[in-house]
Order: structure tokens, then sequence, then C-alpha cells
């Protein structure tokens, strides 16, 4: 009997990986395909392959990624279920989101468990009046215990979640276009009181909420037509969210140090510049002296020797007009 596929697409209202189905058609994995879809994610997705085989409760289902959809099937071959591509990238994201969580939370308490450990050897160490090392150690233990925590993103979701929202009003506050940037910090304000994973999206550095606004501006110039471009608020937010999702951290360092290079670039040819400014009057300076000093004999000592050549054939008192010398004679 040939089962009915269940198809899984992307809309900006579904609930990832929601526990429960409400209906048939609601869109939700539901328990089972939703941890077949994790272990998925988890463990061949960024293989980058078009086939995979993943083992989720015991059960071993084939995978295979086609162009637009990436379809689910059991041993026997019966497709179960497919989901878009595009959804399956962003839950990859709010999984990988977690599993950094998970980690963080494990050292966390692995850290916890060390210290306390620590603690019970120290006072096991000496009863009564403790030794001097013993004091210094736990004295040592004390001052760590009070210096506050310098990591950028806690492990805790509400710290992280009201981090992001401290982040986001700050940059509103200095956008360029408010009227535009408004409508899209509360959505993402919203989302981030929702979803973790998104807020610490938002919590990374090289996110900035007038990237973001670039970034949606550049998706819909590519479809524009013409000056003119006609996107649903829905796709708008859509695209907000896919800019904090996207993996772009070595790019934008590869552009930050790009940048950098053309700014020392551009410094440099100024520097350069200069100098060949300075080197060119020095030189114009030097060769105008050469020429007045080569022009003044020209001039001056031809009139001069003119002039000596009129007094000496001159016979004339002062005042009188030499005809001889007038005439070349």
């Amino acid at each position: 009997m040939k089962t009915e596929v269940v198809h899984f697409t992307e809309t900006p209202e579904i609930q990832h990986f929601a526990v429960e189905k409400v209906s048939r058609n609601d869109n939700v994995y539901g328990v089972v395909w939703g941890n077949v879809v994790r272990e998925y994610l988890k463990t061949a997705y960024s293989e980058g392959s078009t086939q995979a085989d993943v083992i989720s409760d015991g059960v071993k289902y084939k995978v295979l990624k086609r162009a637009e959809i990436t379809a689910f099937y059991d041993t026997d071959g019966n497709t179960l279920f497919d989901v878009e591509n595009t959804r399956l990238e962003k839950e990859y994201g709010y999984v990988m989101q977690e599993e950094k969580m998970s980690v963080a939370s494990e050292e966390k308490n692995s850290n916890a468990a060390e210290a306390e450990e620590k603690s019970s050897d120290i006072e096991k160490s000496g009863t009564g009046k403790e030794t001097g090392e013993a004091q210094e150690e736990k004295a040592e233990d004390t001052s760590r215990d009070d210096m506050p925590v310098c990591n950028n993103v806690p492990s805790d979701p509400v710290a992280i979640k009201q981090m992001a929202k401290e982040k986001l009003e700050k940059e509103m506050k200095v956008a360029k276009d408010k009227g535009f940037a408004e409508p899209i910090i509360s959505y993402l304000l919203g989302r981030c009181a929702d979803d973790v994973g998104l807020a610490q999206d938002v919590m990374q550095e090289h996110k900035a909420l007038q990237k973001c606004l670039d970034y949606i501006y550049e998706k819909a110039r590519k479809q524009a037509v013409g000056n003119r471009a006609a996107v649903r608020d829905e796709v708008v937010f859509e695209w907000a969210e896919d800019y904090y999702h996207k993996d772009d951290k070595a790019e934008e360092e590869k552009r930050v140090k790009k940048e950098a290079t053309r700014k020392q670039r551009e410094a440099e040819n100024k520097k350069n510049a200069k100098k060949n400014i300075g080197k060119r009057k020095n030189t114009d300076k030097h060769k105008t002296g050469k020429e007045n000093s080569a022009a003044k004999p020209q001039s001056e000592q031809a009139v001069e020797k003119e002039t000596a050549r009129v007094k000496k054939n001159s016979k004339n008192i002062e005042g009188q007009m030499d005809l001889f010398s007038m005439l070349g004679l």
C-alpha cells in the first residue's frame, strides 16, 4: 500500500522542531520525524553529500538531497517525507547553536564539579587550624570567584535574549534609516524573545543592524524591475533572520582585512605623492635658479658690454650724443 508523502515547507510562521503536531497539515515534524531530521543535520548535513544514511531511535533511514528538497526514505526505499532545503538550512543553524550551548553547559558543570571537589580536598587536608598553604589556596579560590565573568555571550538563555535585546535597541538609535529599521527591529526583538538561537546569532560580534539592512537592500535590488521592487513584509523579515543565521564570519574577516589593506595602500600612496611633489618643487626651484643665472649674462652682460663699448668709443662729454657710436662706428 502506497503511503502519502508529506511535504514540509519553509514559512515564517512555522515552529521549528515543535514537539507535537496539532493537525495533520500544520507543517510540524512531530517527535519521530523531528528526531530523524535532527540526526541528519547533526551527522551528515555538513558533509555536502547528496546521499546519506542516518539512524534515529535505533531505526535506519535513507536521505537523498535534491535541488530544491531533501527526501527521507525508509530502508525499503519508500518515501516518508521531504523538506525544502531552505528550511533545512535554517534548522541546521538552530541545531548547531543548540550543540554549542550543550557543550558550554557541560563545560560549566564540569568546572563546577572540579571546583567543588577541590574545595572538599582542601577541607579534608587539615583539621582545626588550616595550614598556611591551605589558607593561601583558599584565598586564591575566593578571589577567582569574585572576578567578573569575561565571556562575551553567557550560556544562560535568559541572559542571551536580554543582551540581544539591548544590542538591537542600541543599534536602532544610530540607524541611518529609522523608518525602515523600526519594523525590522520590532520583529527581531519579538523573535529573539522566543528563539534563543536567533538571539545568539544577533550577539555575534561581526553582526550589525546596518549590515542587516544593507543585506535586505541588496536582496531587494536583485528582485527589482527597473528602479522599483515590491517585497512583502514577511519576506523582508525572513531576509533579516537569514542575515543573522548566515555563517559569514570568515567572509567578514576577509572583507575587513581587504579594507584595511586598501586604506593602508591609500595612505602610502598619499605619502609617496607628497614626497614626489616636494622633490618636484626642489627640482623646479633648482632649475629656475640655473635658468636665471644663465639668463643674466645673456641679457645684463650684453647690456654692460654694449655700454662699455659706447663709453670707449665716445669722445663727447656727458649730455652730448655720439653719432658714431649710434651708427656703430
